[in-house]
This record gives structure tokens, C-alpha cells and sequence, in this order.
């Protein structure tokens, strides 16, 4: 027999362009096929991923390895497993007509030379993989390197798996991507003039993220830059499959169109795996075995699954448990070839899983346990498009608890996309039908719409769900409604109107017995006397929340209690014990997922960090902490307003030019990054004090918390306003009791304090 030299196949070498990315399997292939135990490599993957075009690469660098060189059998026109030998034999110019079978011809033309021999597509006609292990075992110099959208199952086989091509990343370049490269390339093939700029790279970027990365997808992509710019591209890309089309007409891929070449892997499956495959059109961003078997419905579906996985349809995902995805283009597909009715049925059966798996989250508080936000965090692609049908379908209800469900989710860094969710589920007809929900849903818009400070909008909301919780004698919700509305009335300056409200909820809370509510409603009652002027009657509230705090399980209320108590001791000229509250905050929210927590604490420290002298640190803190509450949507609390000014100001005197800069650097870091010299910073001034010895505290500070601790609930409600300067009458109409009851409190408060007179009370409260 001849030497093959690699010029077989060289039609089409002539015309590819040079490899692009691959570097990894490349190497890897080369060293299989180079050890002498080896006798069959495949590349498996999805149409459209490459396989034909490295198989070329290797084709031409291996084939001067081997006695006999190298041979290329193209199997794309096959459709009969028993066409397979005879097309081997054929490009071996084996001669059949003396030997007893086409494996003994095939042995007799290769006999102990070594021989390359490349199958390409061997997909459609695997069922001829064992004649070509029998080939195998008969001829010891022959290699085999096959393309496949399936493994061929032999023993002895090494599978290569050929997935999409890298895509950018944070820590490499755009021009560094392989996905990047190949689009830029393919570009320039068409388009000469075109550059990858700083000015098109985030939309070459995001255009390499649509189509995942895969070659064939970037090359039509590509081409279809001759006829509509980049960013039209990026629009049109939203119906990949009618985009993508008229593809070159030589090439390794089958047909001219990435539906086609889609179609060619479907057209292989049996009935049943082609209905669960349509079904994984359903999903986006991947689906667990639970998720596909729920909106299948059908028996069986975890064999399908294994079996769409062999055929390089569905690949393996990341997550916190076992998870599968399609590629985006082949997802559309799936898509695609569901019927109206039938994808009315999947999309229904999707939503209501997404919906129970949204309800069954468990958490704390406002808070998600962490495994259970990993678990949604991965589902959020399918999650939102739950919630999208399930509102464009119009069922009220359960769109109204899908919203609801997903709130702890979202949190406080999402609220701008949850008022619009909210508002959205507000505007179904049906939703009057549920008061419980229609209710629950009016006061969450309402503390969306605070937060965001669209007030009238908030205070109609939350006097409408005032009212249904009422009407329902829901206490607990009333409750929670009251606080809400008081953040409303203190927001717009009326904070007379918020005290009331809040001593209204305080009341039903120790009424209910309800440690959680109480906790809350006191950190509530401290904030509105921190947003009158008067932090020193902040103290108690603040003291018997954190003591609370730590009898439930609610770290982020213990963190806000503990910050916000070490604020105010900032505030009242107290550094040493702010500093010693602060860090114990700090080292609670590590644990708390919380943006408003921490953007909060990092500007309260960096107070200290100044003071310190670190001027640059205290800048990165404040910019960090300014781009983590731009991206949540969390305008400043009225209490700190003011104080975030003072400090970015006099930073700005402190460092002069240089605070731009460390300013900026500090928005570019992401929290952790900062958190580690925020860290660094606590420990080492925690040590510079412990040398330079505890301070004594002011004999008024401890006769200030030790008396205002011996007052009852209501007398410190009475002093609040007393320091306010409100006559009886005044106070009993705030607090809905007589003037001679107030009366008496203020006796008795003069007589536990020791005061005179109801001016010294009042100076004697605001700790001055």
C-alpha cells in the first residue's frame, strides 16, 4: 500500500482559515494519538462546535507520524451502518475481491504499518462502531480519530469533549478570547476596515455571550455583518436561528444554516427523546432532573436526558446541584418546534414548579439561608421567565406569590426591578379577588416605592393595605404596615406623625408577644429620633433591640442595631466605644449578604479611618461604598444624608488631587476586595489601643445609660418628646393618653433621675 500523504482531504484545507483557540484539545489529541495504547480518539460535541475543523488540524500535523500516513473518510453522506467498511476500504484502495471480508481486506492492505484513519460524522451511522472495533482488533497499527455528536462506546476509546470556544472573562482581554478572536477574524475576512476598538468591544463581547461561543455561530454571525452593523446585529440575534443563515457553501458543517445543522443531531433522536428535548426549550439558563421531569410529565425522562447528552445536544452546567443546559442557539431550536399548544402546557407546568420552588425557600428574617440563595441565585434565568408568563397569562394569584416569594431574594438589591414587578402584579384585574395577597402585595409596593421615594405613591399603597389588614384583624401585618407607613411620613418630614405610628406598632408587638416585630419596630423608633436630632434618645431603643437580637435568629438586625448604636456613640463624642460597637457590626455583616447594611457600615468606619489619618483608605471606602448603593437603588437614609457629604468634602481637603483617584479605585473594587483592608485596618487600630490602655468613661455617660435604663417604655416615649420641647397636652395627643397621665410620668422621671425641673430633663436627655 501507498504512503497517504496529507494532501488527502487538502480540498478542503486549502480554504480554512488558520485554527482559532483549541490549544488545549489540540495538545491533548496529539498526545493520545502518539502513544502506542491508544487506538481510537473521538471528538465529541454539538454540531456546529468544530469538530471537523480540528480533526483537519490534527489530519495535516499527525499524518508524517505514521508508516502509511494519513487518511480522511468523510461518513457525512452515509445514512446505512453497513456502508461504513466499505467506504474505509474504498479510501484505503483495500482490494475485497480475494479476501474472505472487508475486515480482512482492510488488514491486509494496512498489515503491521501504522496507519492514521480520520472518520468524520460518524453520528448518523454509530451503529457500524462495532465493525470498526473488529477492524480494530485485527489491525494493531491502526488509529482511529472520529468526529461524533455521540461516543462510539468501544472499549478503549478516549473521548475528547469539544465545547464552545472561550469567552471573555474578566481577567483576560477581549483580543486575548478565543470567541473574540474567531469573530474578529471572520470580520476582517469580510468587512477589511473593521478594527476591534475600545468602542465596539463591549458589543463584540456581548455578541460572543449570545451565541455561547460557538464557531459556526460566530462565523454566520460574521458574515452577516456585510449587510446590517453591529449593533442592528446584536437585535436581530434575538431570533438566532433566522439570522444565522447562508453559510458558506464549502466548509466541514452540514448545510448552510445553524438550523440546519441543529436539525441534523434532532433528526437522530427516537420520538421520546425528541419530545424531552423539546421540552429543555422550556428552561433558560439550564434546568435540573426535578425541573425537566416536571414539565415533561412523562415517564422515562432521565434516560432521555442521558441519551441527549450522548448526542451533544444538552450539556453538563455548573451549580449547587446536578444541572444541565442547552447551548443558546440550540436552545432556541427546542424552542422553536414546540407547537402553541403544547408550549402553552410546558411553560404552565415550568411556572408552577418555579413558583413551589420559590415558596419553599426557608430563610430568617429578610434574610435567605445561603444554600437556598445559591440554589435560586442559579435559577434566576428561570425564575424571571416564570414570572413573565404567569403575568402575561394573567393569573393573578400566582403571579402575586411568585412576587412575594421571591422578595427575600431580591432584597434590597434589586429594588427598582421589584417595584416594577410589584406594580405590574397591582394592575391584574383579578388580584381584588385575593385580599390577602391583593394586601400583601399594595404593602410591598408601598416599601418599594418608599425606598425608591416616590412617596404619595408609598403612603396610598400602604393606607390602602392598612386598611384590608384590618379589615382581616391581620395584627401581625397591621403591624409591619404601621412601621412601613411611618418610614413614608418621616421621609417627607412629618416626623411627629412617624413617632405616633411607630409607638402604635410598638404596642401591638408587646401585645403579640412578638420578639422579631418588637426588635424591629425599636430599631425603627431609633432611626426617627436619629433623623430628629436627637441621637441620645436613640440609646435604649437601640440597646433593648440588640439584646433581642441575640435571642433570634436574625444577624442582619443584630448587625443594623449594633451599627447603628455605634454611630450614634460617634455622634455623642464617644469614639472608643463607637469603635468597639462598629467592629463588632462589621464582623457580623461579613455573614450578611445585606448591600444596605454594608454600604452603611463601610462609610460609618471610614469616619474612624479618617480620624486615624488614612486618608486614602477612608476614600477607597467611601467610593466603594457609593457604587454599592448606586447599583441597589437605595437613596441615603435622612439621618446620614448629611454626614456622607460632610465626609466625602473634607476628604476632598484632605487628600486634594489624589482623592479622585482613590475615590475611583474604590468604585472599580468589588466589597470583598475593600472588606480586606477595612479588616486589616480594624485589627491593627484594635491593637494600638489596647496599648495605649482603656479610657476611664465620663462619670455622666454611665449615670445617663444606667437611668434611662430604669425608665418604662412609655416614660421614655414621654421624654422623647419632652426633649423635643411639646407641652402635656401636645404629648398626650401624640401618644393618645390623658396630660395628667403625662403629668405623671414626668414626676416620675424627675423623681428617678433626681432632676428639678422639666428643662433639666429635657437637656438632661439629649446628653448635653
Amino acid at each position: 500500500m501507498e504512503r497517504h500523504a496529507s494532501s488527502v482531504g487538502s480540498t478542503i484545507r486549502a480554504y480554512l482559515p488558520p485554527l482559532v483557540g483549541r490549544e488545549r484539545e489540540l495538545a491533548l489529541a496529539r498526545d493520545l494519538l502518539a502513544r502506542p495504547d491508544v487506538r481510537l480518539v473521538t471528538l465529541r460535541g454539538p454540531g456546529g462546535i468544530g469538530k471537523t475543523r480540528l480533526a483537519l488540524d490534527l489530519f495535516e500535523r499527525v499524518a508524517a507520524d505514521f508508516d502509511l500516513g494519513a487518511v480522511w473518510v468523510d461518513l457525512a453522506p452515509l445514512r446505512e451502518a453497513s456502508d461504513v467498511l466499505p467506504k474505509i476500504a474504498s479510501a484505503l484502495k483495500s482490494d475485497a475481491s480475494t479476501a474472505v471480508s472487508l475486515a480482512d481486506a482492510i488488514a491486509e492492505t494496512i498489515g503491521a504499518r501504522g496507519i492514521l484513519v480520520v472518520l468524520d460524522n460518524f453520528e448518523q451511522v454509530v451503529d457500524a462502531a462495532g465493525d470498526l472495533g473488529d477492524v480494530l482488533a485485527r489491525v494493531p497499527g491502526l488509529r482511529v480519530l472520529a468526529t461524533s455528536r455521540v461516543a462510539l462506546r468501544l472499549r478503549g476509546e478516549h473521548v475528547i469533549p469539544i465545547g464552545p470556544l472561550e469567552l471573555p472573562r474578566d481577567d483576560k482581554t477581549n483580543r486575548e478570547c478565543a470567541a473574540v478572536r474567531l469573530f474578529v477574524e471572520r470580520v476582517e475576512a469580510v468587512e477589511p476596515q473593521f478594527k476591534l476598538t475600545s468602542s465596539n468591544c463591549t458589543a463584540v463581547e456581548g455578541l460572543c455571550e449570545q451565541l455561547d461561543g460557538v464557531p459556526l455561530a460566530l462565523e454566520l454571525a460574521a458574515a452577516r455583518l456585510r449587510v446590517v452593523p453591529l449593533e442592528g446585529l446584536l437585535t436581530w440575534l434575538d431570533h438566532q436561528l433566522d439570522v444565522l443563515a447562508d453559510g458558506p457553501r464549502d466548509g466541514p458543517h452540514h448545510g448552510a444554516s445553524l438550523r440546519e445543522t441543529i436539525a441534523w443531531s434532532y433528526d437522530l433522536l427516537t420520538e421520546g427523546e425528541r419530545d424531552v428535548f423539546r421540552a429543555c426549550g422550556a428552561f433558560v439558563g439550564g434546568f435540573t432532573l426535578p425541573a425537566l421531569e416536571a414539565v415533561c410529565d412523562r415517564a422515562a425522562v432521565r434516560g432521555a436526558l442521558i441519551r441527549l447528552v450522548e448526542h451533544s445536544l444538552v450539556q453538563s452546567a455548573q451549580g449547587p446541584e446536578p444541572r444541565w443546559r442547552l447551548l443558546e442557539p440550540i436552545r432556541e431550536f427546542a424552542e422553536e418546534l414546540l407547537g402553541a399548544n403544547e408550549a402553552e402546557v410546558m411553560r404552565a407546568r415550568h411556572a408552577t414548579f418555579f413558583l413551589r420552588l420559590a415558596e419553599s425557600s426557608e430563610g430568617y428574617g429578610e434574610l435567605l439561608h445561603p444554600e437556598w440563595r445559591a440554589r435560586l441565585a442559579v435559577e434566576d434565568a428561570n425564575l424571571h421567565a416564570a414570572l413573565e408568563w404567569l403575568l402575561k397569562a394573567r393569573r393573578a394569584s400566582e403571579s402575586a406569590r411568585m412576587v412575594l416569594a421571591l422578595g427575600r431574594y431580591w432584597g434590597h438589591d434589586m429594588t427598582p426591578r421589584r417595584h416594577a414587578w410589584l406594580t405590574r402584579v397591582r394592575a391584574l384585574p383579578d388580584l381584588r379577588a385575593h385580599p390577602d395577597l391583593h394586601a400583601r402585595i399594595l404593602a410591598q409596593l408601598g416599601l418599594m416605592a418608599t425606598i425608591l421615594k416616590r412617596f404619595d405613591e408609598a403612603r396610598e399603597a400602604l393606607q390602602a393595605a392598612l386598611e384590608l389588614f384590618r379589615a382581616a384583624s391581620n395584627k401581625e401585618s397591621e403591624a409591619y404596615t404601621l412601621m412601613s407607613l411611618a418610614h413614608v411620613y418621616s421621609r417627607t418630614g412629618d416626623h411627629e406623625h412617624a413617632l405616633r405610628l411607630a409607638f402604635e406598632q410598638e404596642a401591638l408587638a408587646r401585645s403579640m408577644n412578638d420578639a422579631q416585630m418588637l426588635q424591629t419596630v425599636l430599631n425603627v423608633i431609633a432611626v426617627l429620633y436619629m433623623r430628629l436630632d436627637q441621637p441620645a434618645l436613640a440609646v435604649p431603643y437601640l440597646d433593648e433591640g440588640r439584646v433581642l437580637c441575640e435571642t433570634l435568629p436574625y444577624e442582619s438586625g443584630a448587625a443594623f442595631a449594633i451599627g447603628i448604636r455605634g454611630w450614634v456613640a460617634y455622634l455623642l463624642g464617644r469614639p472608643e466605644e463607637s469603635f468597639s460597637l462598629l467592629q463588632e457590626a462589621w464582623r457580623r455583616a461579613a455573614n450578611v449578604p445585606n448591600a444596605l447594611l454594608r454600604f452603611t457600615l463601610l462609610h460609618m468606619i471610614a469616619f474612624h479611618v479618617r480620624d486615624d489619618g488614612q486618608f486614602e483608605l477612608a476614600a477607597k471606602m467611601v467610593g466603594c461604598g457609593e457604587a454599592m448603593r448606586t447599583r441597589s437603588g437605595e437613596p441615603w437614609d435622612v439621618c446620614f444624608e448629611r454626614h456622607a457629604r460632610q465626609i466625602d468634602e473634607d476628604l476632598k481637603v484632605k487628600l486634594g488631587a489624589a482623592y479622585q483617584a482613590a475615590w475611583t479605585l474604590g468604585r472599580t473594587l468589588e466589597f470583598d476586595e475593600v472588606s480586606a483592608e477595612v479588616h486589616a485596618w480594624l485589627e491593627a487600630h484594635e491593637s494600638k489601643a489596647a496599648r495605649s490602655g482603656p479610657r476611664a468613661p465620663k462619670r455622666e455617660e454611665g449615670m445617663l445609660r444606667a437611668d434611662l435604663a430604669g425608665l418604662t417604655m412609655r416614660e421614655k416615649q414621654v421624654l422623647a418628646l419632652v426633649a423635643q420641647g411639646h407641652p402635656d397636652r401636645r404629648i398626650a395627643k401624640l401618644l393618645d393618653i390623658s396630660p395628667t397621665t403625662v403629668s405623671k410620668h414626668v414626676s416620675n422621671m424627675l423623681s428617678k433621675s433626681g432632676l428639678r425641673n422639666r428643662t433639666e430633663l429635657a437637656y438632661w436627655a439629649t446628653g448635653q
